[in-house]
């Protein structure tokens, strides 16, 4: 069911505010509980998606506890019903939104770093508080959280198996009416329906790794789930990810919360250490900085890191199945890549291993044009639309210029044949004067690839 057919049959919010708040008051006096601390019924009951919204409250409220109190009482159900639907298309913008991810998870940084250093319950407390907000979290062999808006999908179903369909259509709801079992497994199907946005499991991740970690002094705080993230995933995904989330500093550092907005606090930062091999993946610290040099610390830090694990081109032994890898997955979510270095890049292994995937990969040659590139490697760029195309008419002058030096430095004998190459693997390219003076060059002898 499309979202907005959801949408259409959530009641108003200012209906469902004031619903919620006399329920919330006739919940209080019936279970004869305190004002100061509610229990689950009552806190769940006093939400709303404006005025009275908070994420973190409405994720560690145990929704089973909701469930048991309201039992018995088919109004009270039937108010939980409703302050869920009214709650649940907040709670999947706030949770799936970039932009809004990106806030919660620095005010959350805020609270770790402020509060974490002097809580003796913070390990206990704070995975309640933060698990399953985004994604599901597991401890293996261990707890589990699961997605807050499934939870709250769920807990629609539950409503009408206790009071039964029949309350509800007593109600005055008919058809596909708010809470019925329907409306539950079309919540569900809609929210289960597409794979997560990766978004969500690395913000999890991340407020994982705080949750289950306090701050230390100066130190810095290794992000295993992150980096755990990072080898189920690929670096590059959970790398594009953070970049969507949080500033890039440098190459390898991402930052998360700027001093100079919040006066008196050390910059934080998150690094990412590049792997050994391909197939470990990048392991990522939450470091600190001095508030008063934190550019300076930024950049020894990032001069400490052996390579960039976000540019290819610096990394020692790719292959060109790494490429490939790379290309494809980069084609796949529109990212972008970084040119090679201006300084000797055809010296390159990095640069050389990408060269001969181009020459003998037909399909890494498409992923290879489908990059979005920060700057373009224009003779590499030219080589590939070359020998997809079969020929290659120049845009400007330039060009053929660009393209002639790489077709040069690939064929390096080329006494006795001005304007022919043989680029290997089967490949020659020759370049023809046409009327009117018009270059064009042609790859002849495709193989099979």
């Amino acid at each position: 069911m499309p979202p907005a057919v959801l949408m259409a049959l959530l009641p108003p919010v200012s209906e469902e505010v004031s619903k919620t708040a006399v329920g919330a008051k006739r919940t209080a006096k019936a279970l004869g509980t305190s004002r100061s601390e509610p229990p689950a019924l009552e806190a769940f009951l006093q939400m709303n998606p404006e005025d009275k919204f908070d994420l973190e409250i409405v994720n560690s409220i145990n929704m089973h506890a909701v469930l048991e109190q309201a039992r018995g009482d088919k109004h009270i159900l039937h108010q939980v019903v409703r302050t869920t639907e009214a709650l649940l298309p907040r709670v999947r913008a706030e949770t799936e939104d970039p932009i809004l991810v990106s806030g919660i998870l620095r005010d959350k940084t805020l609270d770790w770093f402020r509060r974490s250093p002097t809580d003796r319950t913070w390990t206990e407390t704070a995975p309640l508080r933060w698990g399953g907000m985004f994604h599901e979290s597991r401890v293996p062999g261990g707890r589990l959280s699961r997605k807050l808006s499934i939870r709250l999908a769920g807990l629609i179903g539950q409503c009408v198996d206790a009071a039964g369909t029949m309350a509800f259509l007593r109600a005055g709801v008919t058809g596909l009416f708010r809470g019925s079992k329907m409306m539950a497994k079309a919540v569900q199907f809609s929210l289960g329906s597409k794979r997560p946005r990766f978004t969500q499991q690395v913000a999890q991740a991340y407020l994982d790794d705080l949750a289950n970690g306090p701050r230390d002094g100066d130190g810095s705080l290794p992000l295993e789930r992150l980096s755990a993230l990072a080898r189920r995933n690929g670096t590059t995904e959970v790398n594009i990810t953070l970049t969507e989330l949080f500033a890039q500093e440098t190459a390898n550092l991402l930052t998360v919360i700027d001093p100079r907005f919040h006066l008196g606090m050390s910059a934080l930062s998150i690094r990412i250490v590049p792997a050994r091999n391909q197939e470990d993946g990048a392991t990522y610290d939450l470091i600190q900085a001095n508030a008063r040099s934190s550019k300076k610390s930024a950049n020894a830090d990032a001069a400490n890191v052996d390579a960039d694990p976000t540019s290819p081109w610096e990394r020692e032994g790719i292959t060109k199945k790494d490429w490939s890898m790379l290309l494809r997955d980069l084609a796949k979510r529109k990212g972008k890549l970084d040119p090679p270095p201006r300084e000797n890049a055809r010296d390159r292994e990095s640069y050389l291993s990408l060269r001969e995937l181009i020459l003998t990969d037909g399909a890494a040659r498409k992923f290879f044009l489908g990059v979005h590139w920060k700057g373009r490697p224009s003779s590499l760029v030219l080589l590939c639309e070359l020998l997809s195309k079969g020929s290659l008419v120049p845009d400007v002058e330039t060009d053929g210029d660009y393209l002639e030096a790489e077709l040069d430095h690939i064929d390096q004998d080329l006494e006795g044949r001005e304007g022919e190459w043989d680029v290997g693997h089967g490949w020659t390219v020759v370049r023809e004067k046409g009327t009117g003076g018009v270059t064009t060059y042609r790859a002849k002898g495709k193989p099979g690839d």
